[in-house]
């Protein structure tokens, strides 16, 4: 897990936890524990009593997909250099082969994309080297003129979906400059030379450039022509990683053992009512007033004790023992199974609590001021993961190196009951009264528990929220804030 990847706001209501399970190829299998910890103030009003299960899943959202290929630029160059090739030689019969060229471009891009991020992280870390943002731009300027020499094998094809395959990849991989470029310009400490500024920027006009030439959307004043830009973006990253999410099938999980607990409960109501029905036919005989009110008193209490022993079980055993959910993990054509995970949650109690994880909650709190002190719900979120190594690396060509858990929150149900997101404060000024206005904010602690056979590892993360919303995520053993954008 890259704690610079850990967390990040989705947007004002939602944030998203991204970790990664990574494949033991020397193993057949490879399981992870991974546990969440909220720390809710009371005043919130999240309980047991007011937070259902069922709301918590309808808040939470997880997505599996492939860890994106890690190849240098040159590397990514010499993959497209090569599927160019192979298109080359088959371009009389290039519909045959869709499948292919299918997987080899999407995976091509997807790196593409993820190299430009890592390069703007690096930036974003100090990095400063003249040369290297040279051989950067020098780099995208081939990538670029690869991508552009697909769509000459167009109209050999008699299929749509090449056509819309190598337009989109050459759009794609264009507004990917104007993304990353301006990013990185943004980062650039100003120890940087103003010459490092100009070639990017020189990227970045080249690429509109070429843009509007093809009749691509290109930033502009026209917010009808911006929101097509945004929106065919979004359609582009959603169409171009397709190719790494995996297909999830949930079910409730020990459904089998549920309905035998609640057999239990209707076989012990339906004694209890039956012996009722014995002893007051013995005593007052059949057709009598006593054993009429007898047969209606019982079945009175037969539903209710049913219902009684339903919610113990749920409550002492099943609800204890069993998970929520079980969720099987195929690949997108859902013919192969590559692993399962299970998933619960449950408020727990303070004692419950192990000393690790309080530990962790309470690193650089602000004193006795924490809500931690004041009153806290703990709800805790568990999951237990296993993935079949050697069915997911025999599926594919490349190489994997594991899969990514994107997981998002929901926490407008956190928010309803909150107060006013600012209040007036007054201060002197040369005499005179002004106004100020401040945040009212809430804090929610998370700790994030990561286990694996070779592995633990805890996180602490703060989410700052007011009633508008994700004011910002802090992780105090990093010293780190983030707001929203940040790292995208």
């Amino acid at each position: 897990m890259d704690v610079n990847e850990l967390v990040r706001i989705h947007d004002k209501n939602q944030f998203e936890i991204k970790l990664g399970y990574l494949i033991d190829h020397t193993k057949k299998k490879t399981e992870y524990d991974i546990n969440i910890y909220f720390f809710i103030p009371k005043s919130i009003g999240i309980n047991k009593y007011t937070y259902s299960n069922n709301q918590f899943f309808e808040d939470f959202y997880s997505y599996v997909r492939l860890i994106t290929p890690k190849n240098s630029l040159t590397e990514i160059i010499d993959r497209l250099e090569n599927l160019s090739e192979f298109i080359k030689k088959n371009k009389l019969k290039i519909d045959k082969h869709f499948e292919h060229i299918n997987y080899e471009l999407k995976i091509i891009i997807c790196s593409y994309r993820v190299y430009l991020r890592k390069f703007s992280n690096a930036v974003k870390n100090g990095m400063c080297s003249y040369h290297e943002y040279v051989e950067l731009v020098n780099e995208i300027k081939q990538f670029r003129k690869d991508i552009n020499r697909l769509l000459d094998y167009i109209h050999y094809s008699s299929s749509k979906k090449i056509e819309d395959l190598f337009l989109f990849a050459d759009e794609y991989s264009s507004l990917l400059v104007d993304v990353y470029i301006f990013r990185i310009i943004r980062l650039l400490s100003s120890e940087c030379s103003e010459d490092i500024k100009n070639i990017l920027l020189g990227l970045v006009e080249s690429e509109v450039e070429y843009r509007k030439q093809r009749g691509y959307s290109v930033v502009s004043k026209n917010e009808e022509k911006n929101e097509e830009l945004v929106y065919k973006y979004s359609v582009y990253k959603k169409f171009f990683y397709s190719i790494l999410f995996l297909y999830q099938k949930r079910r409730e999980d020990y459904t089998e053992v549920r309905h035998f607990a609640y057999a239990i409960a209707a076989g012990i109501a339906m004694i209890f009512a039956t012996a009722v029905a014995f002893f007051s036919q013995k005593k007052y005989g059949s057709y009598t007033l006593p054993f009429f009110v007898a047969l209606v008193v019982s079945y009175m209490f037969k539903d209710r004790m049913k219902d009684f022993f339903r919610q113990l079980f749920d409550d002492r055993f099943v609800f204890r023992k069993v998970y929520d959910y079980r969720n099987k993990i195929y690949d997108l054509e859902k013919n192969r199974l590559f692993g399962y995970y299970k998933e619960r949650v449950r408020f727990i109690d303070d004692k419950n609590l192990p000393e690790l994880i309080l530990n962790k909650r309470l690193y650089k709190t602000d004193g006795r001021m924490s809500t931690w002190f004041l009153g806290e719900n703990i709800l805790k979120y568990e999951r237990k993961i296993k993935l079949f190594n050697k069915r997911i690396t025999d599926f594919f060509a490349d190489k994997i190196e594991g899969l990514n858990d994107i997981i998002r929150f929901n926490i407008s149900s956190f928010t309803k009951k909150l107060d006013d997101p600012y209040e007036t404060l007054y201060k002197t000024v040369n005499g005179k009264i002004e106004k100020v206005s401040a945040s009212k904010v809430y804090h929610v602690n998370l700790v994030i528990e990561f286990k694996s056979d070779n592995d633990h590892r805890l996180h602490k993360v703060r989410l700052v929220l007011t009633k508008e919303g994700i004011k910002r995520i802090e992780l105090p053993e990093f010293d780190k804030f983030i707001k929203k954008g940040e790292n995208n």
